[in-house]
């Protein structure tokens, strides 16, 4: 960062903050240069907009320019602050997990919805493929009689989810596997959520920078069509949904036939919707026992 080198009071120092991530093609310049400024400075939003005319601290100035630089070259915000609220709750993020999305919120307000009008009060939550583990996290928030099980290939992903569960459900003992899918999990759910790799290999390209080059690829892209994942999942879920029991997917726009289409095969009793998402686009898969 050039433009705030000599800032003096944090209103100048937002300021040249938003012009040069402006120069550097970010969509919200202002709100990012903001939510850089206070996280540089430690302010929550009332106070940075209640003490603008003040003086920035030097070490303070120096934090925002290395924030500044790293948000120019495209790392994400979330990786730079650490953090990203999900479901109205402030998650840890790092370069381990992919950052959750709001459309996944969709996810857990189904899961709730089932649980609820099942009358499921005492049973198992499983996140699979959990990431920060948000999903689980946020249902299990909520479902406070359930147990929670968050799985994941990576260790490091493991580790993140393990310091959310620790913050955010502070009484509960969730269990954290190591596995691929629900590989080596026993058991049945009431309630399987999976926000798996799910973007085609060859669709890479078409995502912004900060996604495709900084998110875990792992977690963008199972392979070449990008339901290899999911169908894996789905094949294992007939001995896994415990009796009045829900699995919700989360999908690309475009792969809900395929998918609806295995899971018909492989659960015929089980009842199967498509769910569209804010911007009307198909985003999850419903599986109800």
């Amino acid at each position: 960062m050039t433009a705030g080198t000599g800032a003096r009071i944090l209103r100048d120092a937002w300021m040249d903050a938003a012009s040069e991530l402006e120069r550097a093609g970010i969509e919200d310049a202002r709100f990012e240069a903001e939510v850089l400024l206070r996280h540089a400075t430690g302010l929550s939003r009332a106070q940075l907009y209640a003490r603008l005319t003040d003086e920035i601290a030097e070490a303070d100035a120096a934090k925002l320019r290395r924030a500044v630089d790293e948000r120019s070259g495209r790392t994400p915000l979330s990786y730079i602050t650490g953090s990203r609220e999900f479901y109205r709750l402030e998650f840890e993020v790092s370069p381990d997990v992919l950052i959750p999305r709001p459309e996944s919120e969709l996810l857990v307000d189904t899961a709730l919805d089932h649980l609820k009008r099942a009358r499921i009060r005492n049973g198992r939550i499983v996140d699979v493929g959990c990431g920060s583990g948000a999903l689980g996290i946020a249902a299990a928030r909520r479902a406070r009689r359930l147990e929670l099980l968050c799985t994941d290939i990576s260790r490091g992903a493991l580790d993140v989810a393990r310091r959310n569960a620790a913050r955010l459900l502070p009484r509960r003992r969730p269990d954290f596997v190591q596995a691929d899918l629900l590989g080596g999990v026993e058991g049945a759910f009431h309630c399987i959520l999976a926000n798996l790799p799910y973007v085609p290999e060859d669709r890479l390209d078409e995502l912004e920078p900060e996604v495709a080059e900084r998110e875990p690829r792992v977690a963008l892209t199972p392979g070449k069509d990008g339901t290899e994942l999911i169908l894996r999942l789905v094949a294992q879920l007939a001995s896994r949904i415990a009796p009045n029991g829900v699995a919700v997917l989360e999908i690309d726009p475009g792969q809900e036939d395929a998918i609806a289409e295995a899971a018909n095969r492989m659960l015929p009793d089980a009842e199967i919707a498509i769910l569209n998402d804010f911007s009307e686009r198909p985003r999850a898969v419903r599986i109800s026992a």
